[in-house]
This record gives structure tokens, C-alpha cells and sequence, in this order.
């Protein structure tokens, strides 16, 4: 399965699409997660996360651009396989805080 682009999108948008593999991106997001995030995470912290993890290379990661890991995420809980935990208190822009743990999703 490859990404999608808009029809508005210009030519470049859609063959970078052309090269993504949704299903390879969206279990790396996942496995990634399980292994480096605790049981609560917003997507900041999972794209910082990943690029501090990267760049260390203790543990080799294929690169992801922030865009997609946020929408492997996004995916992902589109699939069932990450839940909406809440969100951020403070006084800039609120977050969603994400889990794998169906038990620890907001509305459970």
C-alpha cells in the first residue's frame, strides 16, 4: 500500500507519495512506540523521541520525517492500535495524549 496525494497537490507531492510504504512506516511507528515511549506520549514527544533515537544510533532506525511518523500515528489509531488518553493542560496549544493501552484510552 502506497500514500495518497491530493489531486491540488503538485507533482512532487505526488511522487514522494509513490514511494511511501504505509504498512513498513506504520510498524515502525508502533514497535517504536512499545519500545521508547511510556504508557502516555503526544506526538512531540514521539517525533523528539525518535529523531534523539536516530541520531544516538545505539539502535539503528530507518528515517521517518516528523510528518510521517505523526500520520503513521494517526493511522494507527484510525486501525485501533493507539487510543486518545487525554490531552495537554497548559497555557499554549493543547495536545492529544496517545496510548497503546486500550484500557487507558479516555473513553474506556
Amino acid at each position: 500500500m502506497t500514500a495518497l496525494a491530493r489531486h491540488s497537490d503538485p507533482i512532487t507531492s505526488h511522487e514522494a507519495a509513490g514511494g511511501v510504504d504505509l504498512i513498513r512506516s506504520q510498524f515502525l511507528v508502533l514497535t517504536f512506540a512499545r519500545q521508547y515511549m511510556g504508557p502516555y506520549f503526544t506526538d512531540k514527544a514521539l517525533v523528539a523521541t525518535y529523531k534523539r533515537v536516530k541520531e544516538v544510533g545505539e539502535n539503528p532506525i530507518p528515517p521517518l520525517s516528523d510528518s510521517r511518523i505523526r500520520t503513521a500515528r494517526l493511522e494507527l489509531a484510525a486501525a485501533g492500535l493507539v487510543f486518545v488518553a487525554g490531552y495537554t493542560a497548559g497555557t499554549t496549544r493543547r495536545e492529544r495524549i496517545w496510548t497503546l493501552e486500550e484500557t487507558l484510552r479516555a473513553d474506556a
